[in-house]
């Protein structure tokens, strides 16, 4: 890795002899979760205006994580097929800084898979060390070309380049024809991807690998609330599955009693005959007003499936064992990579029933 001063600069230590570079910024078409397009250029931003305005109302930390992660690429990839031998990855971010619980890897890493058929082949991760926002890497491409690259969980990429070999060229790489819909993803830090150890490893991302379908995650730290807008928003998204994750940060009993299922109904207005998966809680310290938020939850979940709508609960914590928690979480919430997969694959067994 090498950190620049400026995005143009030339390479001391990485051979650029014979490279050729593309503003990936100016090619959408090679990225799949993004949910808004400015022009003909990349635009990472998930919420419209009037939802990261309403945020305001949920007290300082809240409008702190929007104003940091609002335009973040969590759940965003970039697939592709070239016969380029190696890639020069220029890169500038909007932080410099790590996040609390997480390594950089997992927060501002670019996790890198070879495609073979349906499997993904991990090749390497790269992010740069604290301090730092704008760096290079070079990363060599695979026999048969296809990569699927999966963008930072925790950061804004400002500017993006990709060098590749003189003469070679990028296409598309899509999903299979029936894989192309969407599962759509709402919901907390944890379903933003805290603290997974590398990008590929959030839940929603784990979904994309193991299915090799799309996904939009349209999820952001402390400002999963359950609002209307946020229903309508999810409403305006194409998708084949719909996976909501709110509870914890609703923080108070009689909120979440408010809010849970009338943001439920909103979105299933929107969607009257798509599969809907709700979760409980990611809350493995015992404190009681999660149990509550869980049955909150558990009665939403029941009272849709009496009214014969298409909708599933996954309910977190009869997923592990009590004396697993000390491997699943790295305090009392964020996963770890192991309890990231126990909940991609009930997911999957979930989408995959139908």
């Amino acid at each position: 890795m090498e950190y620049l001063t400026d995005i143009h600069d030339s390479l001391k230590t990485i051979n650029e002899v014979n490279i050729e570079y593309m503003d990936l910024f100016e090619h959408p078409e090679l990225f799949y979760g993004t949910t808004n397009f400015t022009g003909k250029h990349l635009d990472f931003c998930k919420y419209p205006k009037k939802a990261r305005d309403e945020i305001s109302q949920f007290g300082q930390g809240a409008v702190s994580e929007m104003n940091n992660l609002n335009s973040s690429s969590c759940g965003v990839r970039l697939r592709f097929k070239t016969n380029s031998k190696r890639l020069i990855f220029k890169v500038k971010f909007k932080r410099k800084w790590g996040y609390l619980k997480m390594v950089n890897w997992g927060s501002f890493g670019f996790d890198v898979y070879g495609v073979v058929g349906e499997e993904y082949v991990h090749r390497t991760v790269f992010a740069p060390s604290d301090g730092h926002d704008l760096f290079a890497e070079m990363i060599d491409v695979p026999y048969n070309g296809q990569l699927c690259i999966f963008l930072p969980n925790y950061n804004t990429i400002e500017e993006l380049y990709m060098g590749i070999d003189e003469g070679s060229t990028v296409v598309t790489l899509p999903y299979p024809p029936k894989k192309r819909v969407p599962v759509l993803f709402y919901g907390n830090s944890v379903t933003q991807g805290a603290a997974a150890s590398h990008s590929g490893n959030s839940f929603p991302n784990l979904v994309s690998k193991i299915l090799n379908r799309d996904i939009i995650n349209i999820s952001c730290s402390a400002c999963c609330r359950g609002t209307d807008t946020m229903a309508d928003l999810i409403g305006q998204i194409n998708c084949h599955t719909i996976v909501i994750d709110y509870t914890r940060n609703a923080y108070n009993i009689d909120v979440f009693k408010k809010t849970h299922e009338r943001f439920y109904k909103r979105v299933r207005e929107h969607h009257p005959d798509k599969h809907i998966i709700l979760m409980t809680s990611q809350s493995f310290n015992h404190w009681f007003d999660y149990d509550v938020f869980d049955e909150i939850v558990t009665e939403t979940c029941f009272n849709a499936i009496s009214n014969g709508e298409d909708t599933d609960l996954v309910y977190q914590k009869e997923l592990f064992d009590d004396d697993e928690y000390d491997m699943i979480a790295i305090d009392s919430t964020h996963y770890t990579d192991y309890a990231m997969n126990v909940v991609a694959k009930t997911i999957c067994d979930l989408i995959e029933r139908f």
